[in-house]
């Protein structure tokens, strides 16, 4: 573990190295100025002007060969002016500059007298001849035209290539908490989000989100970076930058209110739902309505300028086939169908950033801002729960960037940045809806928790497992120095992101027990001993890299070397008594390099003009990237994660009342109550260990490989196509293995899949055998080591897929972007599965570092013969448009999204009553029954979602300003589409739980300034 004064000294040391700071660049302006005869023409200067520029114009001077490149420009429309002595001046006129994204402006400059200008006014470019990288902008304009919510990363998800881990419908969802997105087969966990070019994550996970829900009025434009990326950028996942309005040398504001409500919405309970389980409604709108304001100008001319935000929305919504209970304390539960359990949030937001120009050569822009949330059914929306067992939480999220930059020559930039966040929340049982059940005693101060098997493990009463009170600061460090010339674009620097997550779990409201039960028999009684005040520490996750782009006549070699490494820690920590561990009193030292990785990691691209004017480009890209992490090592070698906490004992309830007669904090067998489950329930033995071989040294982090190719094409002007192939190849695959159990401690068998239909549906396979199932010949106490799989084999994951895309922006306001990308992916354990059985399992809750690409029902058996999953081919079909008619100023525009639906999952319990008529298992099962997959995982999928938004707008000038007058149709053909459905196979298997959003209608109005 680092001493503060330790890490405070690095930082120092990394700041005064490197001067400066994004870790993605913004717009590039470059091109080639050459004479009638096509000679090239050095010593041309070049500015290029724009509102978007406080300092107003950036200058750069052809090389020898005639090239130049501007870069570090901010999203805008510019003008660019050439003049050489004896020539005559040019200009070129309306240049759209966008992030990531190098503009190529050519100029042809005559014999002529400096006073006379030539003025072109041609189109934007659409093709990039320089990048190799895959992006796509999210503009202003189409956060104000299209049909959405807002969120900017479901704007992000209207990219074809994009898939975002929540599916919203006008904004019901709002911008939930822990949405990622992904592409082209990548870890959703190593997608990254940036402000500004500066990292925003917090502690959670794998420091990739934000709990923040920025205003749709803050973006300039929001980027999105899918591959080819180069090493000034630490991930192969999906980079979104969002780029927050600076204000300017004018005042302007914008007012955007809409909603919506139940009245606005129709039904789309169709028999195909009704057939499914679907009782009386689907997932339906609730309250939604949002209010935003956003204010900017300047404090003074040139100089000063600031730009402010402020929001409010509120977003609730029913969800599909969950109801309050008629008795909250009954233990039979019943659904009251006149009260239908929701989920969503409420939101204050506020925000403000200033822009400074120190001179005409540096500059310093800040943002801070402070939001307040609350969700009172805390992912009611993704478990398996009775609205009363949602817990309540509370966010108080702060965010600030800092960022400097000196354009010391037309040359030389240099940049720094600084990110400082913080994200506390408390996540606790909701005292408004948990009755209290006086028969229970004092085994817990509220009803306990009931979760019964045969409804997909379907929880009521009360919530299961811990509170959390969680404290998560962070910062990031940004630095690079940059040299350009006219063939060369050349940058070194670092990037760093620190900060630290502090838990404080209790469950003094639950008891720290739950039941499970089975067709309303008890099964198990589970109690749980949490520990409090444990933190984990991410010291540095620090890249330093080095890279160039060298333009040789129409070819662009890219190439970059990066240096990743990443330092873990845990505090010194104290596991005290808990009511079901009345003995526990353990100290503990702080755990230090968990991990410490070092990894080198190559980019390599090429763009190549194909005809030299400009309008085909081919390219190819091959990028090595590390997996993305925040503290999940160091959290699942904390002492405070590895402590066995909770137990399981099974419980046979032989006077029916309920209530389990035992000693709970005896785990030997007694009363109605078996053994623990987990014999070394409140002792200091981890659960878990990580080999040191996997924790520290050179290359051992997970890390994957991404091969992009690609052509891009103008096909007229403003108008252009992209077909693309990518492959991504996975590497340094963990497992979990139990050292307390070798192959020989299993005993193989075999099981019927059920014949009967489940819910209606019959399974594929039904009535067929499926053997390589392994039971434990006896509980053991676990000694779990999480190891490089290569211990025991091969393990392969992979996938390969297209993208076509089409983009046109034309003059007469017409806006059009869509295509598809389909791919396939692979993943393959099938050499180690004899070795090591115990991956055949499917964790509830994977540690860090196991991640199946293609999984079944978790904490349920895969077969042997699963052990080679593949996916089909699955088609993203993704399409926006807006289009201002010449008529009455009406604008019309619109979006689809054609996706997968969900994996069809079907796990089946057999246990003791059922082994002899359908297990070959000869012996009573070791922990009382199996769940085993019995479907092939990735090979059944539901039916596609297919939703279509529309939106009318009516367009009044009003003085110097426009109102936007907006009707939207979300969901306008009324789909059923399922999102989330039961795998439990049974009378409720694929029942759905999500549904898409029936047709609403939301109003909206606009007024900018």
């Amino acid at each position: 573990m680092f001493s503060r004064t330790k890490r405070m000294f690095f930082v120092a040391i990394l700041l005064a190295l490197s001067t400066a700071a994004s870790a993605q660049q913004l717009g590039t302006v470059a091109g080639v100025v050459k004479d009638p005869s096509g000679a090239v023409l050095p010593g041309v200067t070049v500015e290029v002007a724009s509102p978007a520029l406080i300092e107003k114009v950036r200058t750069a001077v052809t090389g020898g060969s005639g090239q130049y490149q501007i870069v570090n420009l901010p999203p805008g429309s510019y003008t660019a002016t050439f003049t050489l002595t004896g020539f005559s001046t040019v200009r070129h006129e309306g240049i759209e500059v966008s992030v990531a994204v190098t503009a190529q402006v050519n100029a042809e400059m005559k014999v002529g007298a400096v006073a006379e200008t030539i003025t072109v006014t041609g189109e934007t470019p659409v093709v990039d001849i320089q990048t190799a990288a895959q992006t796509r902008s999210v503009t202003a304009q189409a956060f104000k035209e299209l049909p959405s919510g807002g969120s900017w990363i479901q704007m992000a998800a209207l990219v074809p290539a994009v898939r975002a881990s929540n599916t919203d419908v006008g904004g019901v969802l709002g911008d939930q908490t822990g949405a990622q997105v992904s592409a082209h087969g990548n870890n959703a966990g190593d997608g990254v989000s940036l402000v500004d070019g500066m990292r925003i994550g917090n502690m959670y996970i794998s420091s990739n989100l934000t709990n923040m829900s920025l205003s749709p009025l803050l973006f300039d434009e929001v980027n999105v970076q899918m591959s080819g990326q180069m090493a000034e950028t630490g991930t192969n996942g999906v980079i979104m930058n969002a780029i927050p309005r600076s204000g300017g040398n004018r005042f302007s504001g914008s007012f955007l209110a809409n909603g919506s409500g139940p009245s606005l919405q129709g039904s789309n309970l169709t028999d195909n739902l009704k057939a499914r389980g679907v009782q009386t409604a689907s997932s339906t709108l609730k309250t939604l309505y949002d209010l935003n304001g956003a204010f900017g100008g300047p404090i003074k001319q040139d100089k000063l300028w600031f730009y402010v935000t402020s929001r409010y929305f509120t977003n609730e919504y029913y969800l599909a086939s969950r109801y309050y209970p008629a008795d909250v304390t009954a233990v039979t539960r019943t659904n009251d169908l006149a009260r239908q359990g929701y989920a969503g949030t409420y939101t204050y937001d506020n925000n403000g950033r200033i822009t400074w120009a120190i001179s005409e050569k540096q500059k310093i822009s800040s943002w801070y801002a402070y939001q307040y949330k609350v969700d009172p059914h805390w992912l009611l929306q993704i478990f398996n729960a009775s609205p009363e067992a949602a817990r309540i939480t509370t966010w108080h999220t702060q965010l600030s960037t800092t960022k400097w930059t000196y354009a010391a020559t037309n040359k030389v930039l240099f940049e720094v940045g600084v990110m400082a966040g913080e994200s506390p929340d408390t996540i606790d049982l909701n005292h408004d809806l948990v009755g209290q059940c006086p028969s229970q005693g004092t085994l817990a101060p509220a009803c306990i928790s009931i979760t019964e098997q045969t409804a997909g493990n379907f929880f009521y009463r009360a919530p299961t497992g811990a509170n959390n009170d969680d404290r998560l600061p962070s910062q990031s460090f940004t630095g690079s120095m940059s040299y350009v010339t006219g063939s060369h674009n050349a940058k070194v620097g670092f990037d760093m992101q620190r900060g630290h997550f502090w838990r404080g779990d209790n469950n003094d409201s639950t008891g720290g027990i739950w039941y499970t039960a089975t067709a309303g028999v008890p099964a198990f009684v589970t109690v749980q001993a949490p520990v409090y005040g444990w933190q984990m520490d991410l010291n540095y996750n620090l890249g330093i890299y080095a890279q160039d782009r060298w333009t040789m006549n129409r070819l662009t070699l890219g190439g970059g070397i990066r240096l990743d490494m990443q330092n873990e820690s845990t505090e010194p920590f104290t596991a005290g008594p808990h009511k079901w561990a009345p003995n526990r009193n353990f100290n503990f030292a702080a755990v230090e390099n968990v991990p410490n990785w070092k990894d080198i990691n190559p980019r390599v691209s090429a763009a190549y003009d194909l005809f030299g004017n400009g309008k085909t480009a081919v390219k190819a890209s091959v990028s090595r990237g590390v997996e993305q992490d925040s503290i999940r090592y160091a959290q699942a070698n904390n002492p405070a994660s590895t402590i066995i906490t909770q137990t399981n004992r099974v419980w046979n309830d032989t006077n029916r009342n309920f209530v389990p007669d035992c000693n709970l904090t005896i785990g030997a067998l007694n009363g109605e109550c078996g053994p623990w489950i987990v014999p070394t329930f409140g002792t200091a033995v981890p659960g878990t260990v990580y080999s040191p071989s996997i924790m520290q040294g050179w290359g051992v982090r997970p890390y994957n490989w991404e091969f992009s190719a690609s052509v891009q094409q103008q096909i007229a002007p403003r108008i252009s196509a992209n077909v693309g192939y990518f492959r991504r190849i996975v590497g340094n695959f963990n497992v979990v293995d139990n050292e307390a159990l070798g192959p020989n401690d299993f005993t193989q068998f075999s099981v019927t899949v059920p014949s009967n239909p489940g819910n209606g549906f019959t399974l594929p396979n039904a009535g067929q055998t499926i053997s390589g199932l392994y039971d434990p010949n006896a509980i053991v106490a676990p000694r779990n080591v999480v190891k490089s799989a290569s211990e025991f084999g091969n393990v392969f994951q992979h996938w390969n897929g297209f993208d076509l895309s089409v983009d046109a922006r034309l003059q007469n306001g017409l806006l059009l972007q869509g295509g598809v990308s389909a791919g396939k992916g692979m993943t393959d354990n099938c050499a180690i599965v004899d070795a090591v059985p115990e991956v055949l399992t499917v964790p509830v809750a994977p540690p860090a570092g196991i991640q199946p690409a293609i999984t079944g029902g978790t904490g349920a058996l895969t077969p042997k013969a699963f052990c080679h999953q593949e996916t089909p081919v699955q088609p993203l079909y993704k399409g926006l448009v807006s289009y201002l008619t010449p008529w009455w100023g009406i604008r019309v525009a619109g979006t689809l999204q054609s996706l997968p639906g969900p994996q069809i999952v079907a796990t089946n319990i057999y246990n003791n009553a059922n082994r002899t008529a359908t297990t070959t298992l000869a012996r009573p099962f070791t922990n009382g029954q199996a769940n085993v997959n019995v479907l092939q995982p990735g090979a059944q999928w539901g039916d596609r979602l297919n939703q279509i938004d529309l939106r009318l707008t009516k367009v009044l000038n009003v003085g110097k300003g426009k109102i936007d007058l907006n009707v939207d149709f979300y969901n306008a053909f009324n789909s059923d589409a399922v999102i989330q459905e039961l795998g439990s196979f049974g009378p409720v298997w694929r029942l759905p739980l999500t549904v898409i959003q029936p047709r609403f209608v939301k109003f909206a109005v606009r007024y900018d300034f």
